[in-house]
C-alpha cells in the first residue's frame, strides 16, 4: 500500500499557460512528508495534457468538447454516460496507485479543480476506502460554498498543506482519526450537514523545505530556451511567501503571509538542487521577489560568488527597486523581469494598491534595458473610475518602448476578483451593486459593478467599450509584435 499520493490534475481546457512550469507546490510537500518518514508518492499530469495530449478533453475545443450537462451527468452517473470524459479519466487515474489511503490533489487553478473532481470519482470507485483531500491555491483563495458542495473530496485544507497532510496521515495511520482530525490546522470537512474549519495552516518561508521532483518526467519540463540554450530545465524556488503589497484588485495575499527565507539558506538550498537537477537556470516564484530589497541584496551577492553562471527571471515590482539592486541582480544572473505596472496614471496606480512613481517606473524600466535584462510590463485596461486620460498614458507608455527588443507588453481587462479588497470593500473603492454575470460555470468568474458616482452597469459597459475602441490599434500592435518575437525565437 502507498499511504499517500500527491497529484497535480490534469485540466479541463488547454486556456491555460503555456509554460512549462514544475510543480513547485507539490514538490515541497513531498520533500516535507518524506523528511517526516511519510510513505509518499508524487504525480504530475498538467504538462502532459496541455503539451504532449492533443486529443485529451478541451471544453473550449469543438472537437474535443463537452457541455456542462455531459460533465454533471457524467458525474452523477458515476462515469457511464460520456465516452471522452471516461477515456480522459482512466488514462491519468489508471496511472495513480490504485491502493492508497490518502490522495492528496494541489489544485493551482479553476480548470483543474473540475478535472480534479473527475479523477476523486475514480479513485473511489477503484478504492471505495480512500481519503480524497483537496489543496492548493485555489482551494485557499475561494469562499467554502464554492467547492465544498460539490463533494467528492473527504477534506480540504486552506494553506500550507505539510502539516495538515501529515497530521491527517498519522490520524488514519493510528485510527484516532476524529480525536486528532479536529486540531488540524486549515482542515474543512462536513460531518452530519455541518462544516467545520480550522483557521488556516501556515508555515513562514524560513521552515520551507526545497522542493523534491523525486518520480517525476524531469525531461517532460525542459524546453529549449531563446536566451538560455536548448533542453533548458527551469527549477522553480521562492526566497519569500505571499506577497508585500496586497494590491486592491488581487487575491495573492489570500494565499501565505509575508515572510522571508534567511540569505545563507537560500544560497545552500539554490546549490542543492543545482547541483541535484544538473541546471542552473531558476525561476523564481515569489509574488514580488524584491519584496525585501536588502534581502535581495544579501542573495545576489552570495549567488553571484556561490553560483557564476546561474540564470534567473521573477516577478517584481517598483518599489523596493533601485539602480544598484538592478545591478547586483544582473551580476547575479536574472536576464528577465516581469513587472505589475498595471497602469501609468498616478490616480490609477494608487486605485490599485500600488505606490510607484511613474517617473521612478521609467527609470527603472530603462536601465533594466540598459543591463540587457528582457522587461514583461503587465497593464490593465477598462479598470474601475478608468479615464482618457489613463488612455493617453497606456498609449503613451506603449509607443515609448514598443521597439525595443527589451520589452513585451502584456496587457490585460481588468476583472473583479471575488475575495480581492475592491470586492470585500467597495464602498472604499467607489464602486456599488456587484453581481456575478451568469456564465457557464466552467468560465472564469465575472462580476459587473456600479460606481458611486453615478456610472451605471451600462455607463460603464459604454466607457469600456470606448476605451477598448482607443487602444484597439495599439493592442494589435502588441499582439503582432509578441507574435513576431516567438516566431523569430522558434526559427532560432
Amino acid at each position: 500500500m502507498t499511504p499517500l499520493v500527491l497529484i497535480h490534475p490534469p485540466a479541463i481546457s488547454k486556456r491555460y499557460l503555456q509554460t512549462k512550469f514544475m510543480p513547485y507546490g507539490m514538490g515541497v510537500l513531498y520533500a516535507f512528508l518524506k523528511a517526516h518518514d511519510v510513505p509518499v508518492v508524487q504525480y504530475d499530469f498538467l504538462m502532459e495534457y496541455l503539451f504532449d495530449a492533443p486529443d485529451d478533453i478541451n471544453f473550449h475545443d469543438h472537437e474535443n468538447g463537452f457541455s456542462e450537462k455531459d460533465f454533471f451527468s457524467f458525474l452523477k452517473d458515476d462515469g457511464k454516460t460520456h465516452k471522452r470524459l471516461r477515456d480522459f479519466i482512466v488514462k491519468y487515474g489508471s496511472r495513480i496507485p490504485p491502493d492508497g489511503k490518502i490522495y492528496a490533489f494541489s489544485i493551482v487553478a479553476y480548470n483543474q479543480f473540475w478535472a480534479s473532481l473527475l479523477l476523486a470519482q475514480y479513485i473511489k470507485q477503484v478504492n471505495p476506502d480512500a481519503v480524497i483531500v483537496f489543496g492548493g491555491p485555489f482551494i485557499t483563495i475561494k469562499p467554502l460554498d464554492t467547492f465544498v458542495g460539490y463533494g467528492y473530496a473527504d477534506y480540504w485544507i486552506k494553506g500550507s498543506g505539510e502539516t495538515p497532510l501529515r497530521m491527517l496521515y498519522h490520524a488514519y495511520h493510528n485510527e484516532q482519526k476524529e480525536e486528532e482530525i479536529r486540531r488540524i490546522p486549515g482542515v474543512i470537512y462536513l460531518r452530519q450537514g455541518s462544516i467545520f474549519h480550522n483557521s488556516q495552516s501556515c508555515i513562514d518561508a524560513e521552515k520551507e523545505l526545497p522542493p523534491d521532483f523525486e518520480g517525476l518526467h524531469i525531461e517532460r519540463y525542459c524546453y529549449d530556451h531563446p536566451i538560455i540554450g536548448k533542453n533548458t530545465l527551469f527549477l522553480p524556488y521562492r526566497i519569500s511567501k505571499g506577497c508585500p503589497t496586497g494590491c486592491s484588485f488581487c487575491t495573492g495575499r489570500l494565499v501565505d503571509h509575508f515572510s522571508t527565507k534567511l540569505a545563507r539558506k537560500v544560497i545552500g538550498e539554490l546549490t542543492l538542487l543545482a547541483d541535484k537537477y544538473q541546471t542552473r537556470a531558476f525561476m523564481f516564484t515569489d509574488a514580488s521577489v524584491n519584496g525585501n530589497a536588502h534581502l535581495l541584496s544579501e542573495i545576489c551577492e552570495g549567488i553571484a560568488e556561490a553560483l557564476p553562471g546561474m540564470n534567473w527571471y521573477a516577478y517584481a515590482r517598483m518599489e523596493g527597486c533601485s539602480p544598484r539592486l538592478l545591478e547586483q541582480m544582473r551580476r547575479a544572473g536574472c536576464f528577465s523581469l516581469f513587472w505589475g505596472v498595471e497602469s501609468a496614471n498616478p490616480p490609477t496606480i494608487r486605485l490599485l494598491g500600488k505606490r510607484f512613481q511613474v517617473e521612478k517606473m521609467f527609470e527603472i524600466i530603462d536601465m533594466s534595458i540598459g543591463l540587457g535584462i528582457r522587461n514583461y510590463i503587465h497593464l490593465i485596461y477598462n479598470t474601475p473610475h478608468e479615464t482618457t486620460e489613463d488612455m493617453r498614458l497606456f498609449i503613451k507608455l506603449v509607443e515609448h518602448y514598443i521597439d525595443s527588443g527589451k520589452v513585451v507588453f502584456v496587457p490585460h481587462r481588468f476583472m473583479l476578483e471575488p475575495q480581492s479588497h475592491m470586492y470585500a470593500y467597495p464602498h472604499k473603492y467607489g464602486l456599488t451593486g456587484i453581481k456575478r454575470l451568469q456564465l457557464n460555470i466552467f468560465e472564469r468568474e465575472q462580476y459587473v459593478y456600479q460606481e458611486t458616482d453615478g456610472k451605471t452597469y451600462d455607463d460603464i459597459l459604454k466607457r469600456n467599450k470606448e476605451h477598448q475602441k482607443m487602444l484597439k490599434s495599439h493592442l494589435e500592435w502588441i499582439n503582432l509584435r509578441n507574435a513576431k518575437d516567438n516566431l523569430l525565437r522558434e526559427q532560432m
